[in-house]
């Protein structure tokens, strides 16, 4: 698909959600490595404690990824992950930054592509934040992770090795064409 030789932008334009994970435990030290690098990803404001928004709940517990399942027939599989990393952003830490949901969201990304260097694959759970027919599920969430009101639960991220036995759908994308404008946008 590149035909730049370039292990990064292979693994980038490469990667895929994953669903299916093997029963295998990921070790403290890279779920803390995966972290590292959502924390390092960059923020709105200066480079500094009290401007960094994101924060994590590592969960394990089977009992709160069933919760976290809701009624969805498809977040049924987040019971089988090994690992739920809750991407959060804390409101007050920098109460006049708006954009928490992009830092966070940047925060996600490095999350991501970190983990896919170890083998570990991931799928991004929407958490409903601007859904107006999910307002009932968005709470409850908030109530299994015990959020306090300045904490917004931007996303879960679900963490396994790789079952290769998972058929994974060839992702389909607009050209690049239809998607790149020059100078001003004339679509």
């Amino acid at each position: 698909m590149n035909s730049d030789k370039n292990e990064i932008i292979d693994l980038l334009i490469n990667r895929r959600s994953h669903r299916k994970y093997l029963h295998k435990n990921i070790s403290d030290n890279i779920i803390r490595n995966i972290i590292n690098c959502g924390r390092n990803a960059p923020f709105g404001g200066k480079p500094k404690p009290d401007c960094q928004v994101t924060e994590y709940i590592i969960i394990k517990d089977n009992d709160i990824k069933k919760e976290l399942a809701l009624h969805y027939e498809d977040r049924q599989f987040i019971k089988d992950a090994p690992v739920i990393i809750a991407i959060l952003a804390n409101k007050n830490n920098d109460a006049k930054y708006k954009e928490y949901i992009l830092s966070s969201g940047l925060s996600i990304e490095n999350m991501i592509i970190s983990a896919e260097s170890y083998g570990i694959g991931t799928c991004i759970l929407s958490c409903f934040l601007n859904h107006e027919n999910h307002i009932e599920d968005k709470e409850k969430n908030r109530q299994i992770l015990n959020l306090p009101d300045n904490i917004e639960l931007v996303a879960l991220l679900a963490l396994g090795y790789k079952d290769n036995r998972e058929e994974i759908q060839d992702k389909e994308l607009r050209t690049y064409k239809d998607t790149v404008y020059f100078n001003t946008y004339c679509g």
